[in-house]
């Protein structure tokens, strides 16, 4: 179902060139992406990296049966009973044990062995460039990165990585580590999403008792955190030209962070870098940022009102 207080980016998407298209690398893709990419789904690649999941390759969607992280060759994901926590690291029992649900949901059902890749030749392999990525592995999160670091560099745009206040997995990177892993290339924390908590056990039986005041029960476990190329980076990309992000560097840029709702920042990418974008799309981008102006953000807003008040009922 449709959010009845989101901009309908589709007009601005169709008044892009034909073959616009704008790639997204989904590792540990098991669900699919998220709702946001509906508007853009006509113009979307995805290259998926799943071996619990191995689907037919189309044009628009790109299958591959591995794990990625920063070695090749033959690795073991431990599948969780909670498939969705399965991981190549071992969970911190330790860690879950005080926590409602959670040690249950960790528990190893089974080991699967499946090769590993490292992004970067396989990608350079397949002639693949992907202008975004989203990174949800419990744990492996550091070891991708690792093995992808030209690609970051090269063509990633936007990222979208799951990462965790306390280390969940034996081995694994915090969320303070992997901000810092990303800084060093290029990348800016632009939001955290979907804050997840784990709530403490205890005798009285009490999970999320909706105190109010906008405070919840629970600690911190992990959140997705966006990021982008820094601007000055992106903008000195899209002026450079190239092959990195083709052509349309400036679309692929403004399409992301609208997807994300970042309309701030795309509109001063548009300030940068409208010259390069076909008359037609230009138009069309000028049309929707005088739109949202106007509308000062109402919509916005209430949307997000409507959200709190859900979440205390």
């Amino acid at each position: 179902m449709r959010n009845p207080f989101a901009t309908d980016l589709r007009p601005l998407f169709a008044s892009f060139p034909e073959d616009f298209r704008l790639t997204v690398a989904d590792i540990g893709s098991i669900g699919g992406l998220h709702r946001r990419w509906g508007d853009i789904s006509p113009q979307l690649v995805t290259i998926n990296f799943d071996p619990l999941e191995p689907k037919q390759s189309s044009s628009s969607e790109i299958y591959f049966p591995y794990l990625v992280g920063d070695r090749e060759g033959p690795a073991t994901l431990k599948v969780t009973r909670r498939e969705t926590m399965s991981s190549t690291l071992s969970p911190d029992t330790r860690f879950f044990a005080p926590f409602w649900h959670k040690p249950g949901h960790v528990e190893i059902m089974r080991e699967i062995e499946a090769p590993m890749t490292r992004l970067d030749p396989l990608l350079a392999r397949e002639g693949l460039v992907p202008d975004a990525i989203k990174i949800d592995v419990q744990g492996g999160e550091a070891a991708i990165l690792s093995g992808a670091v030209e690609t970051m560099r090269r063509s990633i745009i936007l990222a979208e990585i799951e990462c965790s206040f306390a280390a969940r997995y034996e081995g694994q990177e915090t969320f303070d580590q992997i901000v810092a892993r990303m800084r060093t290339l290029g990348f800016a924390l632009l939001d955290v999403r979907r804050l997840k908590r784990y709530r403490y056990r205890n005798s009285a039986g009490v999970e999320d008792p909706s105190l109010g005041r906008g405070m919840r029960a629970g600690r911190l476990g992990f959140c997705d955190a966006i990021f982008s190329l820094e601007p000055e980076l992106l903008w000195g990309r899209i002026e450079q030209g190239g092959e990195a992000n083709g052509p349309y560097a400036a679309l692929k840029a403004i399409a992301l962070l609208l997807t994300y709702g970042k309309a701030d920042l795309a509109a001063a990418t548009f300030d940068a870098a409208g010259d390069s974008i076909p008359e037609r799309a230009r138009n069309a981008c000028l049309r929707l940022f005088a739109s949202l102006k106007r509308d000062g953000g109402w919509k916005q807003r209430l949307h997000h009102r409507l959200d709190l008040w859900a979440r205390r009922v």
